[in-house]
């Protein structure tokens, strides 16, 4: 058998070629009929502005959640009022994180946000707070929400409830440097394929770490004992891996707030998984399978990896940490699932949160209770 290495040549150039003509075509197709929103580009923020969703939660959420909730993000693509004409007059408040801060299912009024404003406009009048929360965000991408969109409104306060979405990342490289490849990779964050394949990626990631919006039922998870020797082996990845750029994340967090004017106020990430037995179900909530190598006991170990970084940049930079991780009840009354709240949950991390803000507000800003 011969080969003729001039048709193969040829072949392969009208693979390319066709693989090329592909991707144009579906960059052209992507840019006019967007499939989805997507909120993430490699190096940019884009906000869904006056946006209402209206979510039947029958499926997904058939005992933990009202059968509908309705979600609305104002002119500046937050949850909550639009900002006040006289905005300096007013303390203003910008709550940031995750799913766990957007709390996309729940309706407006019932988020945490919502309800920890409600608290405070008692003590507080003039009081402006929203709820910047974008489900999957990472302390990367909340710098770029601070540098883009927070630098321009100027809040008095920021408060950031952050970690679960920065598990196991190293160093991320979005944006764009000098030179050559810098001039590439521009290039290339401009592309709809490009972010596509990205969102798609990040979400089966998010996926397959149970960072996904569905109620659990915890009588049919079953249980697992995880060795001790992988216990260790897990942490220690992380430890190693991940946390040296998750403490840059987070300096760079504050560093940046405090040069825009906002003080930077840290929220530790609670869960349900962890030490204890939940009051509702009876079920050992460190014993539970989340996978097939992991339980409750060792997700929850490597979550407070992260907290105890939180805690510890925050001391050493003088911000307030309220350490919600210690102080909300490990209970599935206030959980659909593993992280994300009921209404009963929202309330209990606004009552925890208001304890600890109140108090820092009237010392930080001058503002005094009526």
């Amino acid at each position: 058998m011969s080969f003729n290495l001039s048709n193969i040549f040829k072949n392969f150039l009208l693979l390319l070629a066709g693989l090329v003509l592909s991707l144009i075509l579906l960059e052209i197709a992507l840019r006019l009929f967007p499939p989805f929103e997507m909120r993430f580009k490699p190096d940019r923020l884009v906000l869904p502005v006056n946006r209402r969703y209206v979510l039947d939660n029958t499926a997904k959420f058939p005992t933990k959640l009202p059968k509908t909730t309705v979600h609305t993000k104002n002119s500046l693509g937050f949850r909550g009022t639009p900002p006040p004409a006289d905005f300096v007059d007013y303390l203003t408040i910008v709550t940031i994180g995750g799913s766990t801060t957007e709390c996309f299912y729940l309706s407006d009024g019932k988020t945490w946000t919502d309800l920890l404003g409600g608290k405070l406009k008692q003590d507080f009048p003039k009081l402006w707070i929203n709820n910047a929360g974008l489900d999957g965000a990472t302390t990367y991408r909340h710098l770029i929400l601070l540098e883009d969109y927070l630098a321009l409104l100027k809040p008095k306060l920021a408060l950031f409830l952050v970690g679960i979405n920065d598990v196991g990342l190293g160093e991320i490289h979005d944006k764009p440097k000098g030179g050559f490849a810098g001039r590439i990779k521009a290039l290339t964050n401009k592309s709809e394929v490009y972010s596509l394949g990205l969102n798609i990626y990040r979400y089966f990631i998010a996926r397959s770490r149970g960072l996904h919006h569905e109620e659990v039922d915890l009588k049919t998870q079953g249980s697992l004992a995880v060795p001790e020797a992988v216990q260790q082996e897990t942490l220690r990845q992380y430890r190693e891996e991940s946390l040296k750029f998750y403490r840059a994340r987070l300096e760079k967090l504050v560093q940046v707030s405090r040069a825009q004017g906002i003080e930077p106020v840290f929220i530790t990430q609670p869960t349900l998984y962890g030490p204890g037995i939940d009051p509702a179900t009876g079920v050992d909530l460190e014993k539970i399978r989340l996978g097939e190598k992991l339980n409750g006991g060792l997700m929850y170990a490597v979550v407070e990896l992260y907290n105890a970084t939180l805690r510890q940049v925050g001391a050493e930079n003088r911000v307030l940490v309220i350490d919600l991780a210690r102080e909300m009840p490990r209970n599935s009354v206030y959980y659909y699932d593993y992280l994300h709240y009921t209404e009963a949950g929202a309330a209990q991390v606004a009552d925890f949160i208001y304890r600890d803000l109140r108090p820092f507000l009237e010392k930080r800003f001058g503002v005094k209770a009526r």
